[in-house]
C-alpha cells in the first residue's frame, strides 16, 4: 500500500478515532496497523486491503454514544461492541470512496472489518485482522494505555492478555515475545516496589 494512500486514510480517520471514550483508539489503531504489517511479513497477504482494514477497524466507535461506550454492565458493553461493528461500513465506504478506492476493494475491506468481532472466520485475511487487533494490546504502548483506560493494574492486564488466542503462527510468536517483555517489566516494577517497602 502506497504511503500517501495510507497517510490519506489516517488524515480522515484520526478525528473519528479521537472521539472514542473507552480507550485511546488512535493509539490502538496505529498499533493494530503495526501488528498487521508484522503479521503480513510472516504470513503474506494483500497489504492494499489488510492495512486499510487495520487502520479503519474501530472507526465505528465514533458513532457509538459516549454513554454506551462507557457502560459498566455487560449487556450495554456488548451492545456497544455490536454497534461499533454495525456503524463502521458507511463510514469506511465514505472515507475510501472520497480517496478514490475501487468499490470491490472497499467491500473487501468492509468485509474484514465487520468480521473482527463475534466471528470465527475461516478466511486467512479475516483471521489476520483479528490477530492484529488482539496482538496490538500486548505491545508496550497499548498495554500500558489499556491499564490506565480500564483502571486496572499491569499484573491484571497481563493475566487477562495471557489468555489470548491466535489464528496465525506469526501472531503467536510475536505474542509470546511481547507478553514475555511485559512480564519482565511487571516483575521489575514489583521488585522495586517490594524493595522500597522494606526500607
Amino acid at each position: 500500500m502506497e504511503n500517501n494512500n495510507r497517510q490519506s486514510i489516517w488524515e480522515k480517520v484520526e478525528p473519528l478515532l479521537l472521539s472514542g471514550k473507552q480507550k485511546d483508539y488512535l493509539l490502538h489503531s496505529r498499533i493494530v496497523e503495526r501488528a498487521m504489517k508484522e503479521i503480513i511479513s510472516g504470513e503474506g497477504g494483500q497489504s492494499d486491503i489488510l492495512i486499510p482494514a487495520a487502520i479503519l477497524h474501530d472507526v465505528g466507535w465514533s458513532e457509538v454514544s459516549p454513554d454506551l461506550q462507557l457502560a459498566e454492565d455487560e449487556a450495554n458493553k456488548h451492545r456497544a461492541l455490536v454497534e461499533h461493528i454495525e456503524k463502521a461500513p458507511p463510514i469506511i465506504r465514505k472515507i475510501l470512496s472520497e480517496l478514490g478506492y475501487d468499490k470491490d476493494i472497499i467491500q473487501k475491506i468492509i468485509d474484514l472489518v465487520i468480521a473482527h468481532k463475534f466471528t470465527d472466520p475461516k478466511e486467512k485475511d479475516k483471521q489476520m485482522l483479528i490477530d492484529a487487533d488482539t496482538l496490538s494490546d500486548t505491545y508496550k504502548e497499548s498495554f500500558y494505555s489499556d491499564v490506565k483506560s480500564y483502571n486496572s493494574t499491569s499484573r491484571k492486564n497481563w493475566e487477562f492478555r495471557s489468555k489470548n488466542t491466535f489464528y496465525t503462527k506469526t501472531a503467536r510468536e510475536i505474542f509470546e515475545k511481547q507478553l514475555n517483555e511485559r512480564l519482565k517489566e511487571i516483575e521489575e516494577a514489583e521488585s522495586k516496589i517490594n524493595y522500597s517497602n522494606r526500607l
